[in-house]
């Protein structure tokens, strides 16, 4: 691989995979909708003479096309936030998926627990072969990985508020540091062998919400605090927020069935989840302190 494309740049995931490829020596078009992550990128790799920008639609196929010319890999993350919204990721994966056609392109695809459940096996099984490689990733966290349960329950304990229970917090699920998830990614797309099959990540192990919160309050020197929403709280966010529902139930249905779906890839090193939960707190707690 001597040059990719990297589609939605800007998200917490993309950030991860520019860094991870750039460490490796490979080229890079950082594509996204937004000037200012683009700029952000610009500046925190200034040093390189691998990163190019280019801003343009995620599912404007002639906006893609000019982005990636000369590109070897193409790839894209959707649903490792809660706030994907289903038509719009299906017509950015039309839009990939044709450019990576025309191209030559090899795509690669990364899938994470807020994927509908009804969109499991559709959502790209219309583009198999030996160029494409389908991923699926437990729920990430990290300093760049927000909108997702748990960066909002880490969220909270740095501000020293209760967490609300919007999921149980003793269930024991799989979680992924997003430098690991980007690194094992790159390094699949590294391996011709690997394309042409379906892959999932493996964590660190299973781990609770409440574990992972108990660490957090070690950094921040206070007992998590938890507020349970009750039957009438949960039924008025879900008559709110029809989607709360939605995201809710399916995050409960998919978080451990991804082993299904898929051969099993770990890497040889997965960051401890006190040292990945250390890191992301640090962090949240100096971008807090620079806007106060």
């Amino acid at each position: 691989m001597l040059r990719a494309m990297v589609v939605r740049a800007g998200s917490g995931w993309g950030k991860a995979l520019v860094e991870q490829l750039i460490g490796a020596n490979v080229e890079v078009v950082a594509y996204s909708g937004s000037q200012r992550k683009l700029e952000s990128l610009e500046k925190a790799f200034s040093s390189s003479s691998l990163l190019r920008t280019a801003r343009g639609n995620a599912r404007n196929r002639s906006e893609l096309l000019a982005a990636a010319e000369g590109v070897d890999v193409i790839f894209c993350g959707v649903y490792l936030t809660y706030d994907d919204n289903p038509e719009k990721v299906g017509r950015m994966l039309e839009a990939v998926r044709s450019i990576a056609a025309v191209t030559g392109a090899k795509m690669v695809t990364l899938e994470g627990v807020y994927l509908p459940a009804n969109e499991m096996e559709t959502v790209n099984s219309n583009y198999s072969g030996a160029t494409s490689m389908r991923i699926f990733s437990p729920e990430l966290y990290g300093g760049t990985a927000s909108n997702t349960l748990i960066h909002y329950a880490l969220r909270k304990i740095v501000q020293g508020k209760p967490v609300k229970l919007l999921i149980n917090p003793s269930v024991r699920r799989d979680y992924l540091y997003v430098d690991d998830a980007a690194r094992y990614v790159m390094e699949l797309a590294l391996m011709e062998s690997a394309y042409g099959s379906d892959w999932y990540l493996r964590g660190n192990g299973l781990i609770s919400q409440a574990e992972l919160l108990d660490l957090a309050g070690s950094v921040v020197q206070a007992v998590p605090r938890f507020e349970p929403i009750g039957g009438w709280q949960r039924r008025l966010l879900r008559w709110y927020e029809p989607r709360a529902k939605k995201i809710l139930d399916r995050y409960e249905l998919l978080s451990n069935e991804f082993g299904s779906y898929g051969t099993e890839y770990g890497g040889i090193w997965s960051t401890p989840y006190q040292e990945g939960i250390v890191s992301t707190v640090k962090r949240m707690l100096a971008k807090q302190n620079s806007v106060h």
